[in-house]
């Protein structure tokens, strides 16, 4: 057991991400089971609920912004349009395909190279997840570079 335990160390991370999510989740799904509560207390006495309840239940995530015409050419919310394209433009896609493609590069060299006994093994699959994952992210920086303007 202790060799397991000093073995697989790292699978507390994945491990704990999972847990997190998985907590994450259950209050996403509480506070909408408490949305719909609220809405059905009002329809049980017969009220309509009053429109500001229905906005904020509606719109809570989305930011108001009274700056920018609302239905302008980049659509509901122009400051969103313009974070998701300085965030998925071509110039981030290519470089994460650089990054990605340098770790993976980084572990191949590694799993040739290592003077740890034991560990080629793990840096060779750690470098052909990574080639993978470079690779994905050079076939997307392609297609964002070849279909920018659509």
């Amino acid at each position: 057991m202790e060799h397991f335990v000093f073995s697989y160390w790292w699978l507390i991370f994945p491990i704990g991400f999972f847990v997190f999510g998985a907590w994450d989740r259950w209050l996403a799904y509480q506070r909408s089971k408490d949305r719909l509560e609220l809405l059905r207390t009002y329809t049980n006495q017969g009220k309509d609920p009053p429109p500001e309840l229905l906005k904020v239940l509606r719109d809570e995530d989305v930011e108001e912004t009274s700056a920018y015409d609302p239905y302008d050419r980049y659509g509901r919310y122009p400051r969103r349009h313009m974070r998701r394209l300085r965030r998925y433009g071509p110039y981030w896609a290519w470089r994460s395909a650089f990054v990605t493609g340098a770790v993976a590069a980084g572990f191949w060299f590694a799993s040739e190279y290592a003077d740890m006994p034991g560990v080629d093994w793990t840096f060779r699959l750690v470098a052909i997840i990574m080639t993978c994952v470079a690779a994905g992210n050079l076939i997307a920086a392609i297609f964002a570079t070849t279909f920018r303007g659509r």
